[in-house]
């Protein structure tokens, strides 16, 4: 059976103190899950938006006692209910929708099914799962690549990136001409980059604590790398600043900024802010003329994108019905052949035994005596513990069991 645990933007209301919760997550999970006998396997999944832990067990509710420990040991009660926990189908289910971008905050983005590749084969490396997980996952990763080619669901504005320029889009209602400095070199900040090109910016900088980076990035984008220590000038140059860093505290901070606005004459300046946890300090948009929007601002043109995607997002749910019954099926096969596998062997040993015995006795004993001792003595051993259980069934007003020996032998019409 599979048992998950989920934090998401969707359960906490937000992205907003979603990064510490995870934090605070991502430390203590691993050694629970290890520290956990009834868990088989298990694979745990963190992004920008998520903390997700997928488990195989034999245990349902032990392993769900165990996720509501680490619920109690890391979530703080000021922060509600946000956690939740799946079982079977449900967490096949929501996995699916996950790895196809259905749950994520821009719906149909493809970078969570990268993510979430990446810790399949960080569990796998890390001998964290086995067969089942890793059927699972193997299922799911086809389940997300049949969504994005049949669909199109992962076309437009389908990313944190590409939602932070639309956004910024409409605020001044065009970029053309505008000066714009990209704070950040990592994955978001390309994914930014790429959502510029063709929106006639009159200047690009890109700045970065690593300067090689920053070039490389500001190369794509025909603009200019700044060394990390100018900035403060790059934001006071700028007419948007698009921070996209993975520093774990605030990188922009009020005092910078006021005095970068003091020689501006009332130019505006936009922060876009898809750092998680924020990077601008929250005052900054306290400051005259300064508009701050983060993460969270981003919901409007995600529930946007959700309505313009509605036949996109049927056709993937009526894809994942399609996989979920294949996988339904798949299981009930696999398990009716592990059972098959099992009653083989065991019939197999009777049959060896007896025929064991047949062999010896054949060398002094007269054959069809043998061969009639042997077909008994194997029929007997093949049935004894079939009538054993039937009598005992039947004593205890056990139909259902007496309904499926006439169903597995036939004797229906009898």
């Amino acid at each position: 059976m599979i048992v998950s645990f989920h934090v998401t933007h969707t359960s906490a209301g937000g992205v907003e103190g979603l990064n510490g919760i995870i934090s605070k997550l991502e430390k203590t999970a691993d050694g629970m899950m290890k520290g956990c006998d009834a868990i088989n396997e298990y694979l745990i999944v963190r992004t920008c938006n998520r903390f997700e832990v997928y488990t195989a067990t034999e245990d349902n509710p032990t392993v769900k006692d165990v996720f509501a420990q680490l619920s109690k040991d890391c979530i703080p009660e000021e922060a509600g209910n946000v956690s939740f926990v799946l079982e079977d189908y449900s967490s096949i289910k929501h996995l699916f929708r996950v790895i196809c971008g259905l749950e994520s905050l821009i719906v149909g983005e493809d970078q969570i099914q990268h993510q979430m590749r990446d810790s399949y084969i960080n569990a796998r490396a890390e001998g964290h799962i086995g067969s089942m997980l890793s059927y699972l996952f193997d299922h799911a990763l086809v389940v997300g690549k049949r969504v994005r080619s049949e669909t199109a669901l992962n076309k437009g504005a389908v990313s944190v990136g590409s939602a932070a320029v639309e956004l910024a889009e409409q605020r001044f209602g065009t970029l053309d001409g505008k000066t714009v400095a990209i704070l950040g070199a990592g994955d978001m900040a390309t994914v930014i980059a790429k959502n510029l090109v063709g929106k006639s910016p009159k200047t690009v900088f890109v700045s970065n604590r690593t300067f090689h980076n920053a070039t490389i990035l500001a190369e794509q984008l025909n603009g200019t790398a700044m060394t990390w220590d100018r900035m403060h000038d790059v934001v006071a140059d700028s007419d948007l600043v698009l921070v996209a860093t993975s520093a774990p505290h605030c990188v922009v901070h009020y005092g910078n900024v006021l005095e970068a606005m003091t020689n501006r004459r009332d130019r505006p300046l936009l922060f876009i802010d898809v750092s998680v946890p924020r990077n601008v300090e929250k005052e900054v948009g306290d400051i005259p003329g300064v508009s701050l929007e983060t993460m969270d601002s981003l919901q409007n043109i995600a529930m946007d994108n959700v309505a313009k995607r509605t036949a996109e997002i049927q056709e993937a749910e009526h894809i994942i019905r399609q996989e979920l019954a294949k996988i339904e099926k798949e299981r009930a096969e696999s398990t009716a052949n592990e059972l098959i596998r099992s009653l083989s062997i065991k019939l197999g040993q009777i049959k060896e035994r007896e025929l064991a015995e047949a062999k010896t006795r054949m060398k002094t004993a007269d054959p069809d005596r043998v061969l009639e001792d042997f077909s008994r003595a194997l029929l007997n051993n093949l049935t004894s513990e079939l009538y054993i259980n039937m009598r005992k069934a039947s004593r205890n007003g056990d139909w259902d069991t007496c309904r499926a020996v006439r169903v597995l032998f036939g004797l229906e019409g009898e």
